[in-house]
């Protein structure tokens, strides 16, 4: 694990006082997790010392947290639609072999990593409206979408590359467009959310998740995230 904990102040809860964090869905022996912020930045490849670190660094303000793996699907698609490509997926797409398979490890080890977040820190409060002010206690679940990096790229390295991809400041993510739109969705982390009893909110079923992507040299990759 590499740390380098910033100790010692008080950070005052503007928008520069937020931790950004990602997690590189793979199985449990191929999971990468990175948290950068003013308070709190470390790396690693555990899940539960993920949880740790994640709790750590909410508990000093709000935070960004992406997850690499589809955490949306479309719904209500004409029938010659249903298991296409999401809208800016490109040839990526969540339905095919590598994102099907990060969908569904997803299901299960997501969940595992919110859950102990929420143990540990009880007055935080999911969110998925990204354009907003964040204050102390949100934490914003975004989707972080990796292509075309080679072989050479661990997991955790993919994670810190969609993090390096998020917008900092909150003027900069009040206009910042999600990598992927589709104009009605199946919110897999709000029915997460809802499953664990984190929230009572059935509109984040529907709401719009922030997809933020990192897209290598297509030529150059011999190995995609997904």
């Amino acid at each position: 694990m590499v740390k380098d904990e910033k100790i010692g102040r008080t950070p005052t809860m503007t928008t520069e006082s937020l931790h950004v964090a990602v997690v590189d869905i793979g199985n449990l022996k191929k999971l990468g997790w990175v948290v950068e912020g003013p308070c709190v930045t470390e790396s690693g490849t555990d899940i539960d010392s993920c949880i740790e670190v994640l709790a750590k660094a909410v508990k000093s303000g709000p935070m960004a947290l992406g997850f690499e793996a589809p955490m949306f699907s479309p719904y209500g698609r004409n029938r010659c639609e249903l298991d296409k490509a999401r809208k800016g997926e490109g040839n990526r797409s969540y339905s095919a072999s590598g994102g099907a398979c990060s969908l569904t490890k997803g299901l299960v080890i997501v969940p595992y990593i919110l859950e102990g977040l929420r143990c540990r820190s009880k007055a935080t409060r999911p969110t998925f409206k990204w354009r907003g002010r964040l204050s102390e206690g949100d934490l914003l679940l975004f989707e972080a979408f990796v292509t075309h990096v080679g072989k050479s790229v661990s997991h955790e390295g993919c994670a810190r590359l969609a993090l390096e991809q998020f917008p900092k400041g909150q003027e900069n993510r009040a206009l910042f467009e999600s990598a992927i739109e589709e104009p009605c969705t199946m919110n897999l982390l709000g029915a997460m959310l809802l499953r664990m009893g984190w929230t009572d909110d059935l509109t984040m079923l529907s709401e719009p998740c922030l997809v933020v992507r990192h897209k290598g040299t297509v030529g150059s990759a011999k190995k995609v995230s997904r």
